[in-house]
């Protein structure tokens, strides 16, 4: 079955596109995760559709990513198929942005730029690509996706289906994608306002400084690790005033920039970051009361079919695990 697997995914993708045991850790910017089965970069959207009614019939598992910047991988690998979404069209209409789920952030922010076109501004530096910032809601200094995006083109029951952000149930790092892991995000429309390019570059500029001092935006990470369990609860001051800046699990460390992100100062493995994360739980919920959940996407092991948009967490109501 892997031989034929193997054939069908080399005949509708391309034999250069097709990876056998692919590290993970390869994949993510964590740089951390055992092999997976296979790992395949989709070029079009056509063949997006085929491959993914192909391996829910033969009931193969799959999961979908994008930059991988918010997967936590299993040390064990995935036995399955992690599907790349290589495609990244930017196209703009007016005051309107299309661009393709596998597009990065960045790239559709300088698309914008180059147009004049403001309110994106905020997501200066944002890692990952347009299918996970919709995914998780993505949102940095007073400014969320759900504020842009006015409608997504969704691939489901091997349809393509345009659904109106309204329906999406965007809020505080979530949407209905996380509860509808079947549904493969395929593009964004943005809906942006004329500006001034001069302020739009003067705006980012303050904004990727700020990004730069405050957080550990050039090592080894999945974003931020937690999610705010309310507004005015922020994680990374409490886990700062507990003492737990710095500490360390093997080579996972609760950032000494930013209390907020454990990082990969080395050969970290998935299981030291759980056991940190953990302990940081522990600590928040005997200091403060309240319950943690992470940000992050975690990419099992276990047959457990998953078309999860990655770059992005999902909000998995995790309980404390004590």
């Amino acid at each position: 079955m892997r031989n034929v697997l193997k054939s069908y995914l080399e005949h509708l993708c391309g034999e250069e596109f097709v990876h056998e045991d692919k590290p993970l850790a390869e994949l993510t910017n964590f740089r951390i995760g055992g092999p997976a089965k296979f790992f395949v970069r989709v070029q079009n959207k056509a063949n997006l559709i085929r491959l993914v009614s192909a391996l829910t019939f033969v009931e193969e598992d799959f999961f979908v990513i994008g930059g991988g910047f918010n997967i936590l991988a299993s040390d064990d690998g995935f036995d399955g198929v992690v599907i790349n979404l290589d495609f990244a069209e930017i196209l703009d209409n007016g005051t309107f942005i299309y661009a393709d789920a596998g597009a990065k952030m960045d790239d559709v922010l300088e698309f914008a730029k180059e147009r004049a076109l403001s309110g994106l501004e905020w997501a200066i530096g944002l890692p990952g690509t347009v299918g996970g910032a919709v995914f998780m809601n993505a949102g940095a200094y007073g400014g969320e996706i759900k504020d842009v995006v006015v409608c997504v083109d969704v691939l489901t029951e091997g349809q393509v289906v345009n659904m109106d952000a309204t329906k999406l149930k965007f809020s505080y790092r979530t949407s209905i994608f996380q509860k509808k892991k079947d549904w493969i995000i395929l593009g964004a429309y943005f809906y942006l306002k004329n500006g001034k390019i001069c302020e739009i570059v003067k705006k980012q500029e303050e904004l990727f400084a700020k990004r730069l001092t405050s957080q550990p935006y050039h090592d080894a990470s999945a974003g931020s690790t937690f999610r705010r369990p309310r507004p005015d609860f922020y994680v990374g001051t409490a886990i700062k005033e507990l003492g737990l800046q710095g500490t360390s699990v093997g080579g996972a460390q609760v950032s000494t920039k930013h209390a907020g992100f454990i990082v990969n100062n080395g050969g970290a493995t998935a299981a030291d970051v759980e056991k940190l994360v953990r302990k940081i739980k522990r600590a928040v919920y005997t200091a403060y009361n309240e319950r943690l959940q992470t940000e992050y996407v975690q990419l099992p092991s276990r047959r457990n079919k998953q078309s999860v948009q990655s770059d992005c967490p999902q909000n998995t109501g995790e309980e404390l695990d004590l």
